[in-house]
């Protein structure tokens, strides 16, 4: 499968590939989220230090990332396993090269305060809005499957998550599949989630990085240096935890209380973990992880 040979490739990066010293650049598309690793890694410098500039570019969701890395605005897209997935599906020449966070736990399927709704069964000709293509439209998916209900009887409403935001609060819709930090600001107005995608066995948002693979193999020193900058990243926020939500704070306009509350539901692995049979990102005949990209449909 094309996901383990580049997988494989990227732990010969890792192991000893070429450190060249020349400043290189690249730019990355990135959602306002707390990453601890990545944001510290950039305030601290460790990419430049490493001879790369990283141009960070802002997106509200996975799938206009993807799109964008599609159209080559940008190098590489971060964003969840489900997104990718579904550009896959229609067409897209990308690949996914590291996954290096857990958000699952962090993306729900909410309604508002004082709704009579407290199971996806309930759903059944109400308006649901979420992002389509998203994390969010594949723990939908799988949250109506798992209650029974046909999609067809729910009218989906494509939205992106401070839209969703408001029209929920204003009574516009009936539940919006969203993720933190848009889905706090519902939360903390007393909506409740009703579903996770935590509670998958495997959950579509598993996040990471993707690229076009031309891009990918005329850039391999570029992507040494990336995934030695976010181990390192990894490596100070282990030293030092509440650098995330401080600097998730800087980059993601969030307030260091809704932070530091998402970050304690985080989980966060190597930039190689997919190579360790004993990481929960395995990628290997058998795993989760292996069957998530390359046995289900999105």
């Amino acid at each position: 499968m094309r996901f383990l040979a580049l997988t494989l490739w990227i732990g010969f990066l890792l192991g000893g590939g070429e450190r060249a010293q020349a400043q290189e650049q690249i730019s990355v598309a990135y959602q306002p989220i707390v990453n601890g690793p990545l944001w510290i890694a950039r305030h601290e410098g460790y990419f430049e230090k490493l001879g790369l500039h990283v141009n960070f570019i802002k997106f509200t969701s996975g799938p206009a990332q993807f799109a964008a890395l599609q159209g080559g605005r940008v190098n590489l897209a971060w964003g969840g396993i489900g997104p990718f997935m579904l550009a896959r599906a229609n067409g897209a020449n990308i690949v996914w090269i590291a996954t290096v966070q857990n958000y699952n736990s962090l993306e729900n399927l909410v309604v508002p305060k004082g709704s009579p709704i407290t199971k996806a069964s309930q759903l059944r000709g109400k308006k649901v809005a979420l992002v389509v293509g998203s994390d969010a439209d594949f723990g939908m998916q799988h949250a109506l499957k798992q209650a029974g209900t046909a999609p067809a009887d729910v009218t989906i409403l494509n939205m992106q998550p401070p839209a969703q935001v408001a029209a929920l609060l204003n009574g516009d819709i009936d539940a919006a599949f969203t993720w933190s930090p848009f889905l706090n600001q519902i939360l903390d107005r007393g909506g409740k989630a009703i579903f996770s995608n935590g509670s998958l066995p495997v959950g579509p948002a598993f996040l990471g990085w993707a690229g076009q693979k031309n891009w990918l193999n005329a850039h391999k020193t570029a992507l040494v240096k990336l995934f030695q900058g976010w181990d390192m990243g990894l490596k100070k926020m282990q030293q030092s935890p509440e650098l995330a939500a401080k600097y998730s704070v800087e980059y993601a306009g969030m307030s260091l209380t809704q932070a530091t509350a998402m970050q304690s539901r985080l989980g966060y692995f190597p930039a190689a973990a997919m190579l360790d049979p004993k990481s929960q990102v395995h990628f290997a005949p058998g795993s989760g992880l292996y069957h998530l990209l390359t046995e289900q449909r999105f």
